[in-house]
């Protein structure tokens, strides 16, 4: 061993080995081993350096072609008018809808129904068996753990094609998900001796195969469990763990570091410790993956090295301070960094609070996403298609009883959110997810008002004309396309080369009918995804770089930040979308058509939406005329445009006491959180003080009143669940009866408008 050591030190001294190199040699157990590692690791290293050098010069090359070199960094990561080239968001989206579409029978099969509440458990629990190779007694559940395992060993392969390092090992079999919190309560110790027997430690191997000694093990797990609980691996210091690196290229390959002895662990463990349900759990690792091809593919294995030089080049280049303060915060977004921190407490907490917000504010939401049509009319205009066609698909692809067409949709590479996630619908306003009680009611909310299968219905509609268009065209040659189709085109760098591979590919066929098979071509997936946010506006890394100002969920300032940006997302989409275009249209002109356009479409919509949100309020539709000139009054236009969306948050602030969802303005401007702090103080700290003064309290009515606002509603039911909270109401407070009259009297005298169920009152007044 002295000899060895001998050679150690010469080659540091000639210099051919660094120093660092050498001293981890020196202190390690096994110096030879550890000689052996590193070899391997400077082999990975040069190719990662490769693959850097490669993407960098790409990506820079891309970010200059933008006429402002800011706004091209920003395009790398997600869409922008002024940047034609690939993105990381629409290309994580393409990917993961590519890897899905394989699955779409198993999705079909094993989501979620009964508004949420109903699933398949017993299958899915075979699945994984399947999954572990056991033998079960469902020939399509062995079909899906095939395509589902063969689907997850090519996403390795396009995984390290990118520049990673997932090694191949027929070991792994299924992902696994961490609830940083039960396993944070539970304490590092009791974690380990109760996951330990649930392991096989004959595959947990170092980077040379070998099997790991126990305190190998023990140190492993611990490294495990800070990782899990810290909310990332870039709060682990000094430890040096086989097979636990820092880099993207190797993150896939750490998570595969816990190898369970069978299927029975597996759920076991996933019950206990994951952070979704099962399905979630197999298709969420297929969405993450995704990202991080995506990441890597625009930035390289080192997806933070490169950006920071790019970043620096735009500096040097005019960029403007804020957009790159801006893009940094899209960048976090990108790379998941804005869902670390290590509160993990503060942040569960707060989302709880933000699901119960959603499905006590947003059961009315689907009426005001009636201006969707508004805004899919205008998409499908604009792209030279008739408007009419993707809302016929949308209202077939609402049938309870077109399941096979669904089916299409998702095999296409559109896939239906609801399918792989929760409470879909809500995140156009606020970010819905996580696992408990609260997340299943607000998914249950969405789904129940509507909100979640309209949204996605809207998509998927327009997602397949724009398919049927694309197979419509595949007999015509590149020059032989129409103007606005070849606009279409340009706008996303789509040369002639591409489309007539595209076109060459085989379409399918759907009742009869043409379909572009979008799986078949990454460039035309990322349009049509790209275009389906003009259709139905939906936040993108852009607008949730401004709702979470680019902050950790697990973190004071992100948690301060994100208060007053809860239910702001939908019109900054809008600004990011419509407005966007328009501003980019070529003449002032154009810029004047599309905002006219957009302006009268959205307030047609906003106004049928207003008279809607009325009746399901108990009101009588309000006047539309009140001065009697056979016009429709400016008082109620303006309030059509700012429900429609047309004036977007300006709207909220500037027409009306409330805005498109009922709050007021202060509301709308702190957050309903804030609103929830205000009336929880009122009924604590407030009563107490006006106790402590001799006056007299209403704790009674004012706890009624708040379990009222905050209770889960939809509304289809909202009116007798007001009428049963009324009648508390004037049980437990004296002056309930006089509010409700004050209410009536000041709808009469600002909107001209009585109510056809009062409040107050048990029943209708045409049923009493």
């Amino acid at each position: 061993m002295a000899d060895f050591l001998t050679c150690v030190n010469a080659a540091m001294d000639a210099g051919a080995l660094t120093k660092s190199s050498g001293e981890r040699i020196l202190a390690a157990a096994d110096p030879e081993q550890e000689l052996d590692r590193i070899a391997m690791e400077m082999n990975s290293n040069k190719r990662d350096t490769m693959i850097q050098a490669v993407v960098l010069q790409k990506a820079a090359a891309d970010m200059r072609s933008a006429d402002d070199v800011g706004e091209g960094l920003i395009g790398l990561m997600t869409k922008s008018e002024k940047a034609s080239y690939s993105n990381v968001e629409y290309s994580a989206r393409s990917i993961a809808n590519r890897f899905h579409a394989r699955n779409a029978d198993m999705l079909s099969r094993f989501r979620t129904r009964s508004l949420g509440l109903s699933q398949d458990a017993d299958g899915l629990n075979k699945l994984v068996r399947a999954l572990y190779g056991e033998a079960i007694d469902d020939a399509d559940i062995s079909a899906y753990a095939k395509s589902l395992s063969e689907t997850y060993e090519e996403l390795r392969e396009v995984f390290n094609k990118a520049g990673g390092r997932i090694s191949k090992n027929e070991a792994w079999t299924a992902p696994q998900t961490h609830n940083a919190r039960a396993i944070k309560n539970i304490g590092r110790e009791a974690w380990k001796e109760e996951i330990l027997p649930m392991l096989d430690r004959t595959k947990m191997v170092d980077d040379a195969g070998n099997a790991l000694s126990g305190k190998q093990l023990d140190e492993a797990l611990d490294y495990v469990f800070e990782s899990i609980t810290t909310g990332g691996l870039n709060k682990i210091k000094d430890l040096q763990v086989p097979m636990l690196g820092k880099k993207l290229a190797r993150r896939h390959s750490e998570r595969r570091f816990l190898y369970f002895k069978d299927a029975d662990s597996w759920l076991q463990y996933n019950e206990k410790y994951g952070k979704s349900d099962v399905l979630t759990t197999l298709t969420d690792h297929i969405d993450v993956l995704s990202n991080d091809i995506a990441l890597m593919e625009r930035f390289g294995p080192n997806p933070k090295r490169t950006y920071d030089a790019l970043r620096m080049q735009a500096l040097k280049e005019g960029a403007k301070p804020l957009k790159l303060r801006h893009a940094d915060a899209i960048f976090n977004v990108a790379s998941g960094k804005i869902g670390g921190g290590e509160l993990v407490g503060l942040a569960d907490t707060s989302q709880a609070i933000t699901n119960v917000l959603t499905a006590s504010t947003l059961g009315s939401a689907f009426l005001s996403a009636l201006s969707d049509v508004s805004f899919n009319a205008i998409t499908s205009h604009y792209r030279g298609m008739n408007f009419l066609r993707p809302l016929g698909r949308q209202m077939a692809q609402l049938n309870p009883n077109n399941e096979a067409d669904r089916i299409f949709a998702t095999k296409v590479g559109l896939i239906f959110e609801s399918w792989t996630n929760r409470a879909s619908g809500a995140n156009r306003w606020a970010d819905v997810y996580g696992v408990g009680p609260s997340a299943k009611t607000a998914e249950v909310v969405m789904r129940a008002s509507l909100l979640s299968p309209w949204t996605e219905a809207g998509r998927n509609g327009f997602g397949l004309e724009m398919s049927s268009m694309l197979a419509d065209n595949f007999g015509k040659s590149f020059g032989d396309l129409s103007d606005s189709v070849k606009k279409l085109f340009r706008e996303y760098d789509i040369a002639e080369a591409d489309w007539d591979a595209f076109r060459k590919t085989e379409p399918m066929i759907n009742r009869g009918a043409p379909f572009a098979d979008f799986t078949q071509s990454q460039k035309f997936h990322e349009m049509v995804l790209s275009e389906t946010e003009f259709a139905i506006p939906s936040p993108d890394y852009r607008v949730r770089s401004i709702t979470t100002g680019g902050l950790e969920r697990g973190s004071i300032k992100g948690q301060v930040w994100r208060t007053p940006m809860m239910l702001k997302s939908f019109p900054l989409t809008l600004i990011t979308t419509h407005l966007s275009r328009m501003a980019n249209q070529a003449t002032i002109g154009d810029k004047l058509g599309y905002g006219a356009a957009l302006f009268a479409s959205t307030t047609l919509l906003g106004g049928l939406a207003l008279q809607a949100k009325d009746i399901a309020a108990g009101r009588e539709p309000r006047n539309m005329d009140r001065d009697g000139n056979m016009l429709l009054d400016k008082e109620f236009l303006a309030a059509a445009a700012q429900q429609g969306g047309g004036l977007g948050i300006y709207g909220d602030f500037i027409f009306s006491d409330q805005n498109r969802f009922g709050s007021s303005v202060w509301e709308t401007l702190g957050g309903p959180k804030v609103d929830v702090l205000e009336k929880a103080v009122d009924i604590s700290l407030g009563n107490l003080q006006q106790a402590i003064r001799g006056e007299e309290t209403d704790v009674a009515g004012e706890a009624v009143a708040l379990v009222g606002r905050y209770q889960p509603k939809v509304w289809q039911t909202r009116l007798f669940q007001d009428a049963y909270i009324d009648a508390l109401e004037k049980l437990a407070d004296d002056d309930a009866e006089a509010r409700f009259h004050r209410e009536i009297r000041r709808r009469q005298r600002d909107f001209d408008q009585d109510y056809w169920w009062r409040p107050g009152e048990p029943l209708p007044e045409a049923l009493q």
